[in-house]
């Protein structure tokens, strides 16, 4: 279902944090006995982030600090807090509220989670829109913080290879322009591809009290990939082109596409469907690889960054999750 109803927010500031380990392909290659180039050329990605030291926790917060300074705000201007990861630094409390604590501050505004796996940034964003229209907040954080690699199964290069660490987070403001803000959204999920994307422990159906032998197994992501990029590849130029119809925009109106990170021939399919034009589409997949939840906000910051977004640009933001969901919105910057 669609949403085309205008809502005058803004995106205030950005930041993003990364784990100092940088993990190249070669390294890979060398470690699980590749031929020289392999894991690059089944991936797509030379380098990506491990967190040793790190925790989800310690990278949110210094997300957090780079855009409060990015959206000259103070913590103290920020009424609400969305944890917006696709994995949990552990099962209870919520990662928001872990992220407050940590953050030192003596404030008590709600902090909670939402975790659509890789489209919990742009739900989070979707659903902060919709909290600001209430005018009980004025300043949303949203931050993502997720840490793929303590997950991998490294028997599946094409899976495990693909993931990268990190943190990203952006706030979200009440617009003076009514200009400004999400023009459309649409989210869907599709019950077929319920099981293309697991891990299978963390909660009451595989609890560890249930399960005999070795767990290990049931914290690994596990991915059915052909599965997955079939039923996305068939659904979302239809998706797409149904929300841009639904504002009255074709593709031709969109000023620049940040899409979820998700493979490298995910990406390709994308831009080729779609008829995006290359200086248009931002990626940065060759070098953070796919961060889960922190793809979409950390390739956001990478627009305003290192790109030349100006105030009333049109941003299509696209990516798919676990479950199977597909998510998209349009926002005028």
């Amino acid at each position: 279902m669609s949403n085309s109803r205008r809502i005058p927010v803004k995106i205030c500031g950005t930041g993003e944090a990364l784990p100092e380990r940088v993990v190249y392909s070669t390294e890979i290659d060398k470690r699980e006995n590749y031929r020289q180039g392999h894991t690059e050329k089944v991936t797509g990605i030379k380098s990506r982030y491990y967190a040793t030291e790190e925790s989800a926790s310690d990278m949110a917060v210094k997300a957090i600090e780079h855009a409060l300074i990015n959206s000259q705000l103070g913590l103290e201007e920020i009424d609400c807090l969305i944890a917006a990861s696709g994995t949990m630094e552990q099962a209870i409390p919520c990662n928001g509220a872990r992220i407050l604590a940590q953050l030192g501050t003596d404030r008590c505004i709600p902090a909670f989670d939402i975790n659509m796996t890789c489209l919990s940034s742009l739900m989070s964003m979707d659903v902060a829109a919709s909290l600001l229209q209430t005018h009980a907040y004025k300043n949303i954080l949203v931050v993502s913080s997720d840490i793929a690699s303590v997950g991998i199964d490294w028997r599946n290069i094409e899976t495990g290879g693909i993931f990268g660490d990190g943190a990203a987070a952006y706030i979200v403001s009440r617009a003076e322009s009514a200009q400004q803000g999400i023009i459309a959204s649409r989210f869907s999920t599709y019950k077929e591809g319920l099981d293309y994307c697991q891990i299978q422990g963390g909660g009451s159906l595989n609890h560890p009290s249930k399960v005999a032998g070795d767990y290990q197994v049931y914290g690994q992501f596990r991915m059915k990939g052909k599965e997955i990029y079939r039923l996305a590849a068939k659904l979302i130029p239809d998706f797409v082109n149904d929300l841009l119809e639904s504002a009255d925009l074709s593709i031709k109106n969109i000023d620049w596409v940040v899409p979820h990170q998700a493979s490298a021939l995910a990406l390709k399919h994308i831009q080729k469907r779609l008829k995006i034009p290359a200086d248009r589409m931002i990626t940065i997949y060759p070098r953070r690889g796919n961060q889960i939840a922190v793809s979409i906000p950390a390739t956001l910051h990478a627009l305003i960054e290192s790109y030349p977004i100006k105030r009333g640009d049109k941003i299509l933001f696209l990516g798919t999750s676990a479950g199977m969901s597909i998510g998209a919105t349009i926002l005028e910057y």
